[in-house]
């Protein structure tokens, strides 16, 4: 069996959930999991599996991505491109419809578009952050905080804004190699994308409108049953494993901050800079649900969401960035990623704190 990041995640959760089981001799007590959370992420994750399979997300990106005839050029639309999938699709889901595409224009231009790729994670997390809806620590705190969307985006756009535009100056530094990127296009099932990416509107607008765990639940069941109808084999496609982590995320955090009082619950400089800090560690979010109870939400998801970058635990995104690097290339990737993690830090304080 293939260890992947997400089973090392669950093996290492469940053993930590089961020694807070032995030590509170309680295997479950209500409050722990938010479960219509965990509906929301997993109607996502089902949908976004849709998506992905019906070929569509490909066809369109290739379809923009084809334009480009260089390197510099390449990194900047696919940052651009990549930044405004995650707002929608989350930071993990645009970085697997658009990785593979990116390998494949490199194998084809016989280039090395590691760079790109690293880019790509990047700017999958500043994409991200805008949303409610774009990374699962925004969902998170989107709904512990009751908060409606035109508030969390008008928060997040200054800091959304600035690194979107160090990320475009720092793609600006790559010379301008030119390569071409010709390749036969697949053509995507039609109505099945369409399906799809109306089921992905209504988790975001029943999500907005804090509709029940039921409406969830239906797209979830609706999705699955869809999937196995287009093609059988696409119902196991779907990452059961990253369902169960989440679940596993909430479990152990919740219990750790019920078992041990935490001195980092406030609104001001420390809380902004011990969850940039701890989700170098422990990724960004085990450490929202962790910090969940402070006081200034903008705080902790400026935090969560700047600390996405730096360490390739950091995000879930940057691992699958780096899974797909030739080599496995740590230190090309802990370069650029470390330097906008401590770039974004100082301008997320600057504007939190001015």
């Amino acid at each position: 069996m293939k260890l992947t990041i997400n089973k090392v995640l669950i093996l290492v959760l469940g053993s930590a959930y089961l020694i807070i089981v032995l030590l509170r001799r309680s295997i479950y007590s209500a409050g722990l999991v938010d479960w219509n959370t965990i509906a929301i992420l997993s109607s996502l994750i089902v949908v976004n599996t849709g998506l992905m399979y019906s070929g569509g997300l490909n066809y369109v990106a290739y379809k923009i991505m084809r334009v480009t005839n260089g390197r510099r050029k390449l990194i900047v639309v696919s940052v651009l491109l990549t930044a405004f999938m995650a707002m929608f699709l989350t930071n993990d889901v645009s970085l697997l419809v658009l990785i593979p595409l990116t390998i494949a224009i490199g194998k084809f231009a016989r280039k090395n578009l590691d760079d790109v790729i690293i880019f790509q994670a990047i700017a999958a997390n500043v994409g991200s952050m805008l949303t409610p809806f774009g990374n699962p620590q925004n969902i998170i705190i989107f709904r512990l905080y009751s908060l409606n969307f035109l508030e969390f985006v008008k928060t997040m756009l200054p800091i959304f804004l600035v690194s979107l535009a160090i990320l475009i100056v720092f793609s600006l530094i790559f010379k301008n190699e030119e390569f071409l990127t010709q390749k036969t296009e697949e053509k995507p099932h039609v109505y099945f994308f369409w399906l799809f990416t109306g089921l992905l509107i209504i988790t975001i607008v029943g999500m907005l409108l804090n509709a029940t765990i039921y409406l969830f639940a239906g797209v979830i069941t609706f999705s699955l049953l869809a999937l196995f109808f287009f093609e059988p084999q696409t119902v196991v496609k779907v990452d059961y494993v990253l369902i169960a982590v989440f679940i596993l995320i909430f479990l152990v955090m919740n219990s750790i901050r019920s078992l041990i009082p935490l001195p980092i619950l406030g609104g001001g400089v420390q809380t902004f800079f011990s969850s940039i800090i701890l989700s170098q560690f422990i990724s960004n979010v085990p450490t929202t649900v962790l910090f969940g109870k402070a006081s200034s939400w903008a705080v902790l998801s400026y935090g969560v969401n700047i600390g996405g970058n730096g360490t390739v635990v950091a995000s879930l995104a940057n691992i699958i960035a780096l899974r797909n690097l030739s080599g496995k290339n740590f230190l090309k990737f802990n370069k650029y990623s470390f330097l906008f993690l401590v770039v974004t830090a100082v301008l997320g304080y600057l504007i939190l704190f001015r």
